[in-house]
């Protein structure tokens, strides 16, 4: 445990200064930082309780109830008297000129009275902007501010403590206060209680239910499991007689369980302070008073305003400890971050040259990334759209799976297996023919066997060959009639590789252009020209095509004379198997017989010659095809130089006219103003660096 005078000890001091420096520079709007927030309903006695931690007369008027976040500092100072200053730190959302005007704002006081201190607080509030006591024609801006009331006192026998306290919570709207004010003091209180480094100091009339006391509501939806809040009872002196032991109950922390437990405080009465009672007569009634039974029962280290501030000095010194390394990680990783985002808005676009320059960066990083995606440097993990190679190359495989099962219209004959064989290329590539019919006649056919086809188109397509011969423009037209599917097939892919395309654009410029003005205008301008490139891709598809499927049947490639050969080979094979020889086995030989499977009548001959020149062509002109779409449509057009994912070079912008570049790359005031704000909390945050390595701001 940490005894109070180690509170003060250099270290301790020195982090506690620094966190409370970290706050007036504005970083905690970019870092949650350690504090103790004072929150309660009005009329629970809050004030008072401030009074009481502070020796400054609060007010504690219905109309004078807090209207700003207060932040409460004690410093132990060399000096032989005390002195408070009142300043006010202005709100991250304020304007240049609120913000100055606040940062002017400065009273210090070495002796005081409630009436100069409450002046002081009137000065503050017109400054922020709130009404002031007697404002009958309600006159102020707001009624409620975003500003924080700053409020250092030090001594030389102040111990280091700081808290905040924020305006008290209220149920129904009054004269001075409204619907929409209630609205917004709730939603304050959320927003400090809500911050997981804030150590909630909960304050409750002990004369009403818990249950029905609203800050209690909040502090549990925001702490559920009670790590974080101090429960602070006041009023035990106005306990009706007969509830004592409930109230006991509660400060004894065993109805509603909190991690820091509670504390119980008496304050002076409204008759007391009408009276003039000292904050040394109110101490001392408020020790007698927990000397007295019932309430001499409490932990004597729980009751009383001296205990509960040096309880709170504690816990705070051990909070920021905890959590000042952390804070320090945090402050220089929102620092690089920052910076990085001023970064990426470039240097100011208001001349010709800073556009030109600002744009040839966009353009450099943008095919740089092109270059990674399309060569597989990857950053992103999974299927993410910025890896465009390995997409494409999935895709291309998926369409060569796709055209070898189902390109051809009607399959081939493959020893009583369809040619698209769920094995892919290698099953129509091996496997030898079987010839279903009998060898010696066209077979009877099934719908749509390819026998029957090349049967009808052979017998009417005759011309002046002669007979037995096959007419060539029975090859070409059979041949069309087996790719009908090619069209299909390929527009397919093509139109799924332009949409991964599409998305790898779009991911690439969400990721490195974050000025989102800027990224419209270069896509309006682009886009159109992508869209060309991607209609250039489906014409060359369109061509290739026209290529394979209209005109005559041409190869010089030795495989279609192999697998032509190969099936004639086979077709004889299987005719020998049919008639019972095998491998090593011997058997009694019929000439007649024999010679039946290589003497078939014209008709049969010739239809059977078409379907294996077919079919060893269609092998040879489908992976001509497969490869054409991936090397020419793919990769030329979709991907190459001329490609969608170049359209955007440096010598394209090299090519914009100052018109041009102004239209695109002029920074407009969302930009501008967004640029100012970065560089402000860049600025701070610098700063703030310095306090955490324990540098002089000056240095």
């Amino acid at each position: 445990m940490v005894q109070i005078d180690d509170i003060d000890s250099p270290e301790r001091v020195e982090q506690l200064e620094k966190i409370d420096l970290l706050r007036e520079l504005g970083v905690g709007e970019e870092i949650n930082l350690p504090q103790l927030v004072v929150v309660g309903d009005q009329s629970s006695g809050k004030s008072s309780l401030l009074e009481g931690l502070t020796g400054l007369p609060f007010p504690v008027a219905s109309d004078l109830c807090t209207r700003s976040a207060t932040q409460v500092g004690f410093r132990r100072s060399k000096s032989q008297h005390e002195a408070i200053t009142v300043s006010i730190i202005p709100s991250a959302a304020s304007d240049d000129e609120h913000k100055k005007k606040l940062s002017q704002f400065h009273r210090s006081m070495a002796e005081f009275t409630a009436d100069t201190f409450l002046q002081v607080l009137e000065e503050a509030a017109a400054c922020m902007g709130l009404p002031v006591i007697g404002d009958k024609n309600k006159t102020a801006n707001r009624r409620f501010s975003n500003d924080v009331l700053k409020i250092e006192i030090s001594g030389p026998k102040q111990h280091q403590l700081s808290f905040v306290d924020v305006p008290g919570l209220f149920h129904s709207p009054t004269e001075h206060q409204t619907a929409e004010d209630l609205i917004n003091v709730q939603h304050l209180i959320e927003s400090y209680v809500g911050d997981r480094r804030t150590i909630i100091m909960a304050v409750m009339d002990a004369r009403n239910n818990l249950a029905n006391q609203g800050v209690f509501r909040i502090a549990k939806a925001a702490d559920k499991e009670g790590l974080r809040t101090v429960g602070i009872m006041t009023k035990l002196d106005a306990v009706q007689e007969g509830d004592e032991p409930l109230a006991i109950k509660i400060a004894q922390n065993q109805a509603e369980k909190l991690n820091h437990g509670w504390y119980c405080v008496r304050n002076r009465k409204p008759e007391e302070l009408k009276a003039g009672m000292s904050i040394e007569e109110r101490h001392a009634k408020e020790k007698v008073f927990f000397e007295t039974a019932p309430w001499s029962v409490l932990d004597k280290k729980r009751v009383g305003i001296s205990s509960l501030k040096a309880s709170l000095g504690r816990l705070l010194s051990n909070h920021v400890a905890s959590e000042f390394p952390e804070i320090r990680r945090e402050t220089e990783t929102c620092y690089l971050r920052c910076r990085d985002k001023l970064d990426q808005l470039g240097a100011p676009r208001q001349t010709a040259h800073e556009q030109m320059q600002y744009i040839l960066k966009l353009a450099g990083l943008y095919q740089r990334k092109v270059e990674d995606s399309l060569n597989g440097r990857y950053s992103e993990e999974g299927l993410h759209p910025s890896k465009l190679r390995m997409h494409i190359r999935n895709a291309n495989e998926s369409f060569a799976k796709d055209m070898l099962r189902n390109g051809c219209t009607i399959p081939f004959s493959y020893s009583d297996k369809p040619m698209t064989d769920d094995k892919g290329s290698e099953a129509w590539e091996d496997e030898a023919e079987d010839n279903e019919s009998d060898t010696s006649s066209v077979p009877n056919s099934k719908p749509e066997n390819i026998y029957t086809t090349i049967k009808e188109l052979y017998s009417t397509s005759g011309g002046t060959e002669l007979p037995g011969h096959v007419n060539p423009m029975v090859l070409e037209a059979l041949f069309a009639r087996q790719t009908t599917k090619w069209p299909y097939l390929a527009d397919i892919h093509v139109t799924k590789v332009i949409n991964i395309i599409w998305k790898c654009i779009d991911f690439l410029w969400q990721d490195m252009c974050l000025n989102e003005t800027v990224r419209k205008r270069i896509r309006e301008r682009i886009d159109p020209e992508i869209e060309e490139s991607m209609e250039a891709a489906k014409k060359e598809l369109q061509r290739i095509l026209q290529d394979e499927r209209s005109g005559p049947l041409i190869t010089d490639n030795h495989y279609y004379a192999d697998n032509l050969a190969k099936a004639r080979a086979e077709r004889v094979v299987a005719g020998l198997k049919k008639m019972g020889f095998q491998d090593g086995k011997t058997c009694v030989m019929n000439f007649k017989s024999i010679t039946s499977i290589a003497h078939l009548s014209n008709e049969a001959s010739a239809i059977h010659d078409i379907h294996d020149t077919l079919k060893a062509y269609y092998k040879v002109a489908l992976k001509r095809f497969i490869d054409n779409v991936s090397l020419q449509v793919i990769e030329r057009n979709l991907l190459g130089p001329a490609g969608p994912v170049n359209v955007f070079t440096p010598e394209y912008v090299g090519k914009l006219d100052t018109s041009e570049l102004a239209s695109i790359a002029a920074e407009d005031f969302e930009t501008s103003n967004t640029r100012s704000e970065l560089a402000f909390t860049i600025s701070q945050l610098e700063k703030a660096r310095k306090v955490c390595s324990g540098k002089s701001l000056g240095g």
